[in-house]
């Protein structure tokens, strides 16, 4: 995918989420524990400004944001919807290849508008399994999420994570997108995007793995081929 796929998906799912969101911001949000669709719109709207801070104003660190007073219930959706518009913009306008700062490093601005992209694309889907829509995130861009959190957020390693103890393969059955991942005896992981047989494979539609990955879903939702430990494990791994 490229940078205007990314830009054009945050659009759809970045609208998808005030549309669900609209006269149901009190409804309870089980993916996201004790908050309910009120408090998710606010976190993606505070997301979306510090991406706009970060990628347009060059600020370096999350420390650095200049922060921002939540909205009253009454005012969220235009207020979310606004930022939104100006993370478009932001996004429509960057230079891709301009370096800013990232929790991971120095990165080109490319890397925050696809980080963004699917951020939006998981709240969106937490707003919809909330009032029971039962929506499923686009196929192309949830195949592009696995490699984003095998590149992110699989390195971070959560508190206290077991050893994964075997190799993993994932593999898309509606779009193109495998992976093979094994672990070091350090605990890196190397990911390569190949078909391997694995100590266990995880496959399923893009938007279920994905959402497993996120630990939205339970690995039941997908098909868990070999080692059921080494898959839980995987899952489990990443500090989210």
């Amino acid at each position: 995918m490229q940078t205007a796929d990314f830009v054009d998906a945050l659009d759809r799912d970045g609208n998808e989420l005030a549309k669900v969101a609209k006269d149901r911001l009190d409804s309870i949000v089980p993916s996201c524990p004790g908050w309910t669709i009120s408090d998710l719109v606010w976190h993606t709207t505070r997301v979306h400004n510090a991406h706009c801070q970060i990628v347009r104003d060059g600020v370096q660190g999350f420390d650095k944001l200049v922060p921002v007073k939540r909205a009253e219930d009454d005012e969220l959706i235009k207020t979310y919807s606004a930022g939104l518009q100006e993370l478009i913009g932001v996004a429509n306008n960057a230079d891709p290849e301009a370096t800013i700062w990232s929790w991971t490093g120095p990165v080109r601005s490319s890397w925050a508008i696809r980080r963004v992209a699917h951020e939006t694309a998981v709240h969106a889907w937490d707003a919809a399994n909330a009032v029971d829509l039962g929506v499923a995130i686009e196929s192309e861009l949830a195949s592009d999420g696995i490699d984003e959190f095998l590149e992110n957020f699989l390195p971070r390693g959560r508190k206290g994570a077991l050893a994964v103890g075997g190799s993993v393969h994932i593999h898309c059955t509606d779009v193109v997108g495998e992976w093979t991942i094994t672990q070091s005896d350090s605990g890196a992981f190397v990911v390569l995007g190949e078909h391997s047989k694995g100590t266990c494979a995880i496959r399923g539609a893009a938007s279920d793995v994905l959402l497993a990955l996120w630990r939205r879903l339970p690995l039941t939702q997908v098909e868990i081929i070999g080692d059921v430990g080494v898959a839980q494990r995987f899952v489990d791994h990443a500090a989210l």
